[in-house]
């Protein structure tokens, strides 16, 4: 390999490191008064993974993560028992408790609507479908720009703010599926 000289830029450097890789060895010994008496003997290979696995580097740990991955991923979350996902979506989701706009996969079951965060396998947020008084959609600011917004008031008036690209969908889905409360009185759908 011949040297090369093209631009002297962090930006250069960075691509060359990336793209061929560099590989460093260096044999140090340490001395005291001319007595050897530390020897390193070192090695350093730094590249992208892609550019490390074309030269057979990294071979084996990368098959294993890759197949741990695989083996560790969740594909969804774990539903009740005769519970069936009505309505899924990518979405946002706002909660007074919480006054931040968070994403998160968006799950409408006949039983419940719930966020959830594929990343973490977590639930971030559980509303059974019983605990909702009033539905409706509205106008809100995200980004200083106006937009609708699914509004859910629940029977302990806290709300729950939603946003997809099919709020119409999302709407007539949930009241469909909401039941008669444990009071007998029916959802408010405006």
């Amino acid at each position: 390999m011949k040297p090369e000289r093209e631009k002297d830029s962090l930006g250069e450097l960075l691509n060359r490191l990336v793209t061929k890789g560099v590989l460093i060895n260096a044999d140090v010994i340490i001395s005291v008064a001319g007595i050897p008496l530390i020897g390193v003997k070192l090695g350093a290979a730094i590249a992208s993974i892609e550019t490390m696995l074309e030269y057979g580097l990294f071979e084996e740990l990368d098959k294993n993560t890759r197949a741990w991955q695989l083996e560790h991923r969740k594909t969804g979350p774990l539903l009740q028992e005769n519970e069936d996902v009505e309505f899924q979506f990518y979405g946002s989701y706002f909660q007074q408790s919480h006054p931040i706009w968070k994403y998160c996969f968006t799950y409408v079951t006949n039983r419940r609507i719930f966020g959830w965060n594929k990343a973490f396998n977590i639930i971030l947020f559980e509303i059974p479908l019983t605990a909702i008084r009033m539905l409706d959609i509205g106008k809100g600011i995200y980004q200083d720009e106006e937009r609708d917004e699914l509004r859910l008031t629940l029977v302990n008036d806290e709300k729950l703010y939603l946003h997809s690209g099919d709020l119409i969908g999302l709407y007539d889905k949930i009241c469909k599926l909401i039941p008669e409360s444990s009071t007998g009185k029916l959802i408010s759908c405006k």
